[in-house]
């Protein structure tokens, strides 16, 4: 056998595993086996997901981080990697995530720094790697947001202990504070709290965040600063005249140089919903508070809720999601809205388009809101337990037949609702959705992909081989497919090295179903002994997948026969795989369809699996017949058809 077969063999083998992503909604993928509670997400730019999550170990919050690729194989291990065991208390904190230019976790959360809870900020590598080590301590504080500049480093902004206002610092991409005290926001002499950054694309960074005023009432304000924390603005600019939350941070974005901030407000007894635009010069274009996501604005109307904004790049418009509730807040259902960026004007409904109705179903937005195709992609939750997954168009309306995909089933019940809703940004058509539960022990992580396609991301099961005369019936079946070209069938002697016998084209429209489908493959001429079967998955972007391993058994041939040649018709290229009772020099030999020899060559043949590459490339259209040979005179031939390499 050629050596360099086995080697590439050998990277197939170790540098891919079985998909994780589990189609069962009682049960999903779980993040981690260790118990799981507030959590952040963050997706790749290749479509991996990134989950920091606290898990109580002993009394004591330790912070952990997974990385799921798209296949929803788990990274980091099965219980995620640890990335502090610092003391932090017996509660969680508020905590944050972002992703820098190497798709490296940045995670801004506390722990004790001398008995005094202080702001840290780690870095975890997409290998797993802590290169900022136990992670920079910013100062005392807590509830840390960290930002990615041009230069790929992180500004972050805290809440300080006393005073208690809000600190900025700017932290290298090596892990070295940058300025030699942090920057203070202050409203005058206001107390200032829940700050959130955005950076721009000409090195200033936005912080917009909350003046505070009595118990947890706050009104939104906004600063701007230069790369090295220089204020802009003569003052902070206030953004709404409607009182705000001090226990929410709310959705913001950043195009360009300019700010987008969705957030909801209370006047009286009701909640309004808004998109504001904050230009590079402080000025506010759309006015105080800004465009108002509906035309409701009575105590008896309905109220707008928890609110999530998107931007498809290049778009003029931006997306907003809203939780609505009826006036008394006992039903609860999901609207969106379409906003001119330049105008603030509203496309659609002027209450706003309903997505499911306020209604005793209770539906609420689960995390935030994401785009295909510059149109809503989006998870509620019900009154059920239940997560979903829906997609809309541009006009607001549903795309996928039945309107909506179950994500998790109902394993849970008053007592221990699901909560901490993450739906991550879709790329290469999948969105992630990660949330916290209790299935009967303890809180865990769970987390379920959906495609654009409105299909979860899980093909194989049931693979099976049986023995039948002198022949291997392969049979398997997919739940669902994404993105699905063929399935290659791949054969090994001794269950390590496998080679290609043949391919099956999936039966999906363009690659993808939501449907059951079933598949089989015949194998004629299997070999002696164990007969270890595989599918190899492949995607139509070149991404593949192995299933479980299925065995037949058959008796071992006499002398030595031909197994497979493939592929036949060969373009370029055939492999003829045959089993040997015998080792020893092999000769092979070329013959036209009127028996003049083309080529002759010398080979070595092994006890068991042979491979025998034969190149066509040079060989004109037509029939041939390759002939091998034993120095026991042993032989067997073989019919090759070779069309010109295209």
């Amino acid at each position: 056998m050629k050596n360099y077969f086995l080697a590439s063999l050998f990277f197939l083998l170790t540098s891919t595993s079985y998909s994780q992503w589990n189609p069962n909604t009682f049960v999903n993928l779980a993040v981690s086996e260790l118990n799981g509670d507030d959590l952040q997400t963050a997706t790749t730019t290749d479509g991996k997901t990134w989950v920091a999550f606290y898990s109580n170990n002993g009394g004591n919050y330790d912070m952990r981080a997974q990385l799921l690729d798209v296949n929803g194989n788990k990274l980091l291990g099965p219980n995620g990697l640890l990335v502090s065991n610092q003391t932090s208390g017996s509660a969680t904190f508020v905590f944050n995530v972002c992703i820098d230019g190497n798709n490296s976790l940045i995670i801004g959360y506390q722990y004790e720094v001398a008995g005094v809870l202080s702001s840290v900020v780690s870095k975890v590598n997409t290998d797993g790697s802590l290169p900022w080590g136990n992670g920079v301590v910013l100062g005392e504080g807590l509830a840390p947001y960290p930002a990615i500049n041009k230069t790929n480093d992180v500004v972050v902004c805290w809440n300080n202990n006393s005073p208690s206002t809000l600190r900025v610092q700017k932290v290298s991409s090596a892990g070295a504070l940058m300025w030699a005290s942090p920057v203070s926001i202050n409203v005058g002499t206001s107390n200032t709290t829940r700050g959130q950054i955005v950076c721009h694309s000409n090195g200033d960074f936005t912080t917009v965040f909350q003046k505070k005023s009595f118990g947890i009432s706050t009104t939104l304000y906004a600063q701007r600063y230069n790369t090295s924390g220089v204020a802009l603005w003569a003052a902070p600019i206030q953004l709404c005249n409607q009182t705000t939350s001090g226990a929410r941070y709310y959705s913001i974005l950043s195009i360009g140089n300019t700010v987008y901030y969705g957030y909801y407000s209370s006047v009286g007894f009701r909640f309004n919903s808004y998109l504001q635009k904050i230009n590079s010069d402080g000025s506010l274009p759309w006015g105080i508070n800004g465009s108002a996501f509906s035309t409701y604005n009575s105590d008896i109307d309905p109220s707008q809720q928890t609110t999530s904004i998107a931007h498809a790049t290049a778009s003029p418009y931006i997306w907003s999601a809203c939780t609505y509730s009826n006036s008394a807040q006992s039903e609860y259902g999901v609207y969106v809205q379409k906003f001119d960026t330049s105008t603030g004007a509203v496309l659609l409904n002027p209450i706003g388009k309903e997505v499911f109705p306020i209604s005793t179903s209770f539906e609420t937005l689960a995390g935030s809101l994401s785009l295909f195709n510059d149109a809503p992609f989006l998870s509620v939750y019900d009154v059920n337990y239940k997560i979903y997954g829906t997609r809309l168009d541009a006009n607001g309306n549903f795309v996928w037949p039945g309107n909506r995909v179950e994500l998790s089933s109902t394993t849970a019940g008053p007592g221990s609702p699901k909560g901490r809703f993450a739906f991550t940004s879709c790329v290469n058509n999948q969105s992630v959705a990660v949330w916290s539960e209790n299935r009967g022990v303890e809180n865990k992580v769970y987390a379920q992909a959906i495609t654009a396609f409105g299909v979860l991301p899980v093909a194989l099961k049931n693979f099976t081989a049986i023995k039948k005369s002198s022949t291997s019936e392969l049979s398997w079946t997919t739940a669902s497919e994404i993105n699905c070209a063929s399935f290659d069938i791949e054969r090994s002697l001794d269950g390590n090295r496998f080679s290609k016998i043949g391919n099956v084209n999936s039966k999906s429209t363009n690659g993808n179903s939501n449907t059951t489908l079933p598949y089989s493959f015949q194998d004629n001429k299997p070999l002696s002994g164990n007969n270890y079967y595989r599918l190899k998955q492949m995607d139509i972007d070149g991404n593949y997948k192995y299933s479980n391993v299925a065995t037949v058994k058959f008796d071992a041939p006499t002398t030595f026969f031909i197994q497979s040649v493939f592929p036949n018709p060969a373009v370029g290229f055939s492999d003829i795989n045959l089993l040997s009772k015998f080792s020893g020099n092999g000769t092979v030999v070329l013959y036209d369809e009127v028996g003049r020899k083309i080529n002759q060559f010398s080979t070595y043949l092994n006890i068991g699996e042979n491979s025998i590459h034969i190149y066509t490339g040079d060989l004109s259209n037509g029939v041939y017949i390759i002939a091998i040979s034993l120095s026991n005179g042993s032989s067997v031939s073989t019919k090759l058809i070779v069309n010109p390499t295209k």
